[in-house]
């Protein structure tokens, strides 16, 4: 329609119609010789033009004005037509009124098509361009104005307003983009410009060759998006997937992919590395007394020092709380003592925190990776231990991983040992710790814990759980926890409990194991278990290989299966990899509930992290509930709960007991 808007528009349809109407009425009356056939021929391009502007309805409208028009006018020659001629007459005046209808119908279309096209186009921050590569000549559309911030008369001006704009690191991108075009190669490249208003913007551009008849690329078509937005998105999910968000220092998740890397490259250059694990003493106690506001600023504090005491190549990285990791590459062992030694005596001066002096020495674990075939997360295990020792040892120094530390391996070989022969002992037993709706304080779930006891005594879980899965140990024992939540789960519903959830934990050796979904159904129908009362958590580590796993975790939701992300937001569990997966619930960790009662930002953290999962249509679990404080911080959040407070992990029949009582008192109250 142009520049024409409605009303304009009938008017200037109304004006020529009428107009040529009038002029083939006079040539009619003045030049009969000239024959009829020119007043019809003129209304017919008057058909077509309300046809063009006013569409199927308003070509048969001016039509019929017209025959009644024409018929009124010389009403005495149509009433002397014999019946054929009558016929003959309408047939061929009919089929070329039609044509003309359709045409004016069909161009109108088409025009208001493009126009919609057009607008789209122009509407968006997309340009459309072409390139001929003869003459340079460059043509692009409208939507070149909100990327390039020039208008497409600007840029048909000047060509080289493409080359001038484009960000220097990045003019490469863009010519050998063109080189391939010219060879007749479709390119898709990222690449930054900067517009004459000086701000930068990132833009994907999509190019396609043209070839003649003789096979040779005569011009380029293409179209430029402007991607800025995500590609800010991108870095701000990669900074939180991979800093961490106090310090700014690269978390674990980082730190472990890195030094599996560098591990690969001191292999084959034969270079001597160490890493160190730093716990500072005493730190814990600086929270309890000045609160974890003092302690986030202490963290800073010391995440700087650190940084001044290594070299310019070396890795410091925090992986939580107040523990540090620092990788030292092409280091002897001399080399590693000089940088710890340097890290104690600045560490030992006192930190100035809100007025308060504040002393926090480390205690720091070495490991040496000469060419040894470890691997990464071994090498910060040995560290690990040898900072146990050196704590053990008095705090305050350094120890490295030697033949000290083979007593706490020999008692892990003891705990391996002994775990192969642990389910044929009847050693293991499963407690359930019970899961709250705060909205309506109703049980909502239950986690199924393992728990351990045999001739060395009580064996936590965060010392053979590991052990399992480093020997294998998991597969078997994961399906053994799976089968006695199953079974407890019918037995619970025998004896008058109502369904509820029961999740149970499994590891990346389960969810990646080829027999893992074969195994699990063949337990559901064994135990005449209802899939949707079973949710798996999935462990942090089993994020990181979602792709592997991803057509497991598929299938158990296919199964009707619940699939839940434990510990979010420390570790491993992060944005850029809870995006991938569709979650039935969202486990946040227990220490996000303990500091948003001290900090103001962890609060508004936890906050966030709840929103995220209700979003992503998640029950949202919180752990670690444990007091009335902490209650009444997550009362109106509409989210569940778990933790001492309700109570603590209990065998099936002390939990039956507990559901009992629990129901009890809920009922009373």
């Amino acid at each position: 329609m142009s520049r024409y808007n409605l009303k304009q528009i009938l008017y200037y349809v109304w004006m020529i119609s009428t107009i040529i109407f009038l002029l083939a009425l006079g040539i009619e009356f003045y030049s009969p010789h000239l024959n009829t056939g020119i007043f019809w021929l003129m209304n017919l391009i008057s058909v077509s033009l309300f046809s063009y502007h006013l569409g199927l309805f308003g070509g048969i409208f001016s039509l019929l004005i017209i025959l009644t028009l024409r018929i009124s006018v010389d009403f005495q020659t149509f009433s002397s037509l014999t019946p054929n001629q009558l016929i003959r007459a309408l047939f061929i005046n009919s089929m070329a009124f039609v044509t003309s209808i359709l045409i004016g119908y069909l161009a109108g279309k088409m025009k208001k098509n493009e126009k919609n096209i057009r607008e789209i186009f122009d509407n968006n921050d997309i340009t459309l361009w072409t390139r001929n590569l003869k003459t340079g000549e460059i043509t692009v559309s409208e939507g070149n104005a909100n990327i390039y911030g020039v208008t497409r008369k600007e840029f048909e001006q000047n060509p080289h307003i493409l080359f001038e704009s484009i960000h220097p690191d990045d003019y490469e991108i863009l010519t050998d983009a063109l080189q391939k075009q010219k060879r007749g190669r479709k390119t898709k490249v990222v690449y930054r410009i900067i517009r004459p208003d000086k701000q930068t913007r990132w833009i994907e551009d999509r190019g396609t060759p043209v070839f003649n008849h003789a096979g040779e690329v005569v011009r380029v078509d293409g179209v430029v998006f402007d991607v800025t937005s995500e590609k800010e998105t991108e870095e701000v999910m990669n900074k939180m997937a991979y800093n961490d968000s106090l310090t700014g220092l690269p978390n674990r998740n980082w730190f472990q992919n890195y030094l599996e890397a560098t591990l690969v490259s001191s292999r084959k250059n034969n270079i001597s590395i160490g890493i160190m694990f730093i716990d500072f003493d005493n730190f814990k106690r600086v929270n309890d007394t000045l609160g974890h506001r003092v302690g986030d600023r202490l963290l800073i504090q010391m995440s700087d020092r650190l940084q001044s005491c290594i070299r310019k190549n070396d890795i410091v990285s925090r992986q939580g709380g107040d523990e540090f990791l620092v990788l030292i590459e092409d280091a002897d062992e001399q080399e590693v003592k000089e940088i710890a030694e340097r890290i104690i005596n600045q560490m030992n001066h006192p930190f100035i925190v809100d007025g308060n002096e504040i002393f926090s020495t480390p205690s720091i674990g070495i490991t040496m990776c000469p060419v040894a075939e470890e691997k990464a997360e071994s090498l910060i295990e040995k560290a690990d231990f040898a900072m146990y020792l050196a704590k053990e040892s008095g705090k305050n120094n350094y120890k490295f991983y030697d033949d000290e530390l083979n007593q706490k391996m020999k008692r892990k070989i003891m705990v391996e040992t002994r775990l192969h022969k642990a389910i044929e002992n009847g050693e293991l037993a499963v407690h359930y710790q019970p899961q709250i709706d705060l909205s309506t304080s109703a049980l909502a779930g239950a986690e199924a814990l393992l728990r351990w006891e045999n001739d060395l005594g009580y064996i936590s879980p965060g010392e053979f759980i590991p052990i399992a899965e480093e020997t294998g140990l998991i597969i078997p024992i994961g399906e053994w926890v799976i089968r006695q939540a199953c079974r407890h789960s019918k037995e619970f519903r025998a004896h008058g409990l109502e369904p509820f959830p029961i999740s149970v934990n499994i590891s990346t050796k389960q969810i990646m194991n080829p027999s893992f979904i074969p195994r699990l159904k063949e337990i559901l129908l064994d135990e005449q278990m209802t899939p949707e009362l079973l949710t798996l958590e999935i462990t942090e580590s089993a994020l990181l290989f979602y792709e592997d796993a991803k057509e497991n975790i598929d299938e158990l939701r296919q199964l009707g299966i619940g699939i839940s992300i434990d510990d979010f937001g420390v570790g491993y569990s992060s944005l850029s990899m809870i995006k991938d997966i569709e979650m039935d619930e969202l486990k946040i960790d227990q220490r996000f509930l303990n500091d948003a009662l001290e900090s103001k930002r962890v609060h508004s953290l936890l906050k966030t992290i709840i929103k995220i999962g209700k979003v992503l249509k998640a029950k949202v679990v919180v752990e670690g509930v444990e007091t009335a404080e902490q209650l009444e911080l997550l009362m109106s959040r509409g989210i569940y709960g778990q933790g001492f407070f309700y109570s603590r992990a209990l065998p099936a029949q002390e939990f039956e007991k507990w559901y009992w009582k629990y129901y009890r008192k809920r009922i009373k109250s």
